[in-house]
Parts: structure tokens; C-alpha cells; sequence
């Protein structure tokens, strides 16, 4: 059961990581958009659902589906490494380095803020109870 719920996640999570590259590919610049804002908003939800959704979600299967699956398909941290190496490939070292440090950056302190999120959603929720 473990293993179809992170492939129906994964499925899913790979589909929404296809819709965006599509829908934010720009073919104008060397900077790598797609991949940046997935990674970005998938470190923000994680950080968020491992303090949240992981606390309220009692179904392991359920947890794993969504992080392992549709999280962990959703980003790809091979893509962007590869992504790197082709900009320094085109001698683009610049944006290379641009996109290295601030998709580092950018992630922790996403992953800072959807935890500080998930700790007062989980707070209001508690709060209700």
C-alpha cells in the first residue's frame, strides 16, 4: 500500500511539475524560471506540511502519498543541477551562479516560512479544538 500511494502522489505531483514548466518556460531568458519556482514553492509547502500535515494527517499512507509523491516529484533537485552545468557549459557563469545562490537561499528560507506557517496554522487549529 506504501508504494501505490508515493506513485499515485508521484504521479500527480509530476503532472502539476509539467503543467508549471510549461506554463512559466520562457525561452527569452537563460535563467531557469520553471525549475526555480518549483523548487521554491515545493521547500515553502514541505516546510509546511512537516510541521502541519504531518501532525494532523493520522493516515501514513496519506503522509507519504503527499510528501514523498506529489512534493517529491514535484521538485526536482536533479534538474537543476543539471541546469546548472549547462549554463556553465554555454559559458553563462553568471547566471549560473545567480541561480545556484539564490535558489539556495530562497529555499531554506521558504522551507523557514512554510514551517513557521504550519506551526501557527497548527497553533489556531489546536486553538479551535
Amino acid at each position: 500500500m506504501k508504494i501505490l500511494a508515493v506513485a499515485l502522489g508521484g504521479i500527480v505531483g509530476a503532472l502539476l511539475r509539467f503543467w508549471c514548466g510549461l506554463m512559466l518556460f520562457n525561452p527569452e531568458t537563460s535563467f531557469p524560471f520553471a525549475t526555480f519556482f518549483v523548487n521554491i514553492i515545493g521547500s515553502f509547502i514541505l516546510g509546511w506540511f512537516v510541521i502541519y500535515g504531518v501532525k494532523k494527517i493520522k493516515n501514513n499512507n496519506l503522509i507519504l502519498a503527499l510528501q514523498t509523491g506529489v512534493i517529491g516529484s514535484f521538485t526536482t533537485f536533479s534538474t537543476f543541477n543539471t541546469e546548472i552545468v549547462l549554463l556553465i557549459d554555454e559559458q553563462l557563469y553568471r547566471t549560473a551562479f545567480l541561480y545556484f545562490a539564490a535558489s539556495a537561499i530562497t529555499g531554506v528560507l521558504a522551507i523557514y516560512f512554510g514551517m513557521k506557517l504550519g506551526t501557527i496554522t497548527r497553533s489556531k487549529a489546536g486553538a479551535e479544538q
